[in-house]
């Protein structure tokens, strides 16, 4: 198992870029694509299917038509760590796709505050269907219990492994794994060194099992890598200094946070979109020209620029418009003004954005911190862009001036 590379299918593109960091930080060759027909011989090839909002037909065949690209890897299902999305549907397909005898399923992240007890997924201690992201417009989470949802989804029993069973270690968690009835598992994890407990379990299976979280888990994956894969780092060719663009696309409470304290220390304008007064009419008729004059004028102060719909009001008409208008403007900023790098937050204005900017892949460079990746775009208009990408949810308070920080100056150190 440890010989072979690693493949990691993720439902949005914010999740492909959070899950993949890691790798490149430790010196693994890692990209993230996006372009179908864009291939790569990377130790850690993403893809993404942009099926979290999609529905569950639609989310099946995108995996299905994914899992085609993964031959001769070791597959990891990426799923989101608050349980938004069709995870059970897509889970299922990668199953019978790599005809996994297990499929062993911790969504839990510590580090971001994501931890699994008695099979109820935690934010912050609190049931996530009690948070805020009950109320995602896009994808709201109703279920707290992951063994629930899976079973319903997937209607087959779901069995449970406890933080015991986990923390008897890796031979033991095997045998525990491999002799309950059930197909499908549900881990418990407060601690991080359970999910490396797990990954360690899962490489002795030799392959058997199907393993599928957050970027939690993902990170873990490491294990199953041979050092030989890693590859000497050479300088980006992008040495640009410069202003960064902030695309804030999410409602989150935690970007809304981060985004003011940017905003605070390091003076960086906001142009608070306002959604009420948008249309998806405005892509194709060129009536955001107004709010483009805006941005300019902004962006010609030379402190970098944040454009975002986090403080505006939530149109339901515009759930599928507003990430192409988000594109559209961006696209228009980058044309006009020249700036060094791109910070990227909700799954599906970043995909919209890349796609735009016609963007092939991402080659991934490493973390601003832990679920924060950066790289640098491949292909498109803006080769060798700095990118930072970010789930509305992740990161500390501080995220987004880091990643400013890196988008401007291209280092992570």
């Amino acid at each position: 198992m440890t010989a072979r590379k690693l493949g990691i299918v993720a439902d949005d593109l914010t999740g492909a870029m959070d899950s993949s960091g890691y790798f490149a930080s430790l010196g693994f060759s890692t990209v993230v694509v996006l372009d179908p027909d864009f291939s790569d011989d990377a130790a850690v090839l993403v893809i993404t299917t942009n099926s979290r909002a999609e529905a569950p037909e639609v989310a099946r065949e995108r995996v299905r038509q994914a899992m085609r690209g993964m031959a001769g890897r070791v597959v990891y299902k990426k799923i989101d760590s608050t349980l938004r999305g069709n995870i059970g549907e897509e889970l299922l397909v990668a199953v019978e796709a790599m005809a996994s005898e297990k499929a062993v399923v911790a969504p839990a992240f510590p580090a971001v505050g994501r931890t699994t007890a008695g099979g109820i997924l935690l934010v912050n201690g609190v049931p996530v269907a009690e948070t805020q992201f009950a109320r995602d417009p896009i994808s709201p989470v109703k279920e707290s219990s992951i063994p629930r949802l899976l079973e319903r989804s997937m209607r087959r029993p779901v069995g449970c492994v406890s933080i015991e069973e986990i923390e008897a270690g890796p031979e033991a968690l095997k045998q525990t794994i491999s002799h309950k009835p059930e197909d499908v598992v549900v881990c418990d994890v407060v601690a991080p060194s359970h999910l490396s407990t797990i990954a360690r379990a899962a490489a002795l299976a030799q392959g058997r099992w199907l393993l599928c979280g957050s970027g939690g888990l993902a990170r873990e994956m490491h294990l199953i890598l041979d050092e030989a894969l890693k590859v000497n780092k050479s300088p980006s060719k992008n040495k640009k200094v410069g202003s960064a663009l902030v695309v804030v696309g999410t409602r989150n409470q935690v970007a809304a946070s981060q985004l003011l304290k940017a905003h605070d220390e390091l003076s960086i304008p906001v142009l608070d979109l306002e959604t009420e007064k948008l249309d998806a009419r405005q892509i194709p008729s060129g009536r955001l020209n107004n709010v483009l004059k805006e941005a300019g004028e902004l962006a010609d102060k030379g402190k970098g620029l944040a454009i975002s719909s986090a403080f505006s009001q939530y149109i339901p008409a515009l759930k599928q418009a507003m990430p192409r208008i988000m594109a559209e403007m961006v696209a228009g900023i980058l044309t006009s003004h020249g700036f060094a790098g791109l910070f990227l937050s909700g799954g599906d204005i970043a995909l919209e954005v890349c796609r735009r900017l016609q963007a092939s892949a991402i080659q991934v460079n490493g973390e601003v911190e832990p679920g924060v990746p950066a790289g640098e775009l491949i292909g498109g208009q803006f080769p060798g862009m700095r990118i930072v990408t970010k789930a509305g949810g992740f990161g500390t308070e501080a995220a987004m001036v880091k990643s400013i920080v890196y988008l401007e100056r291209g280092s992570l150190t």
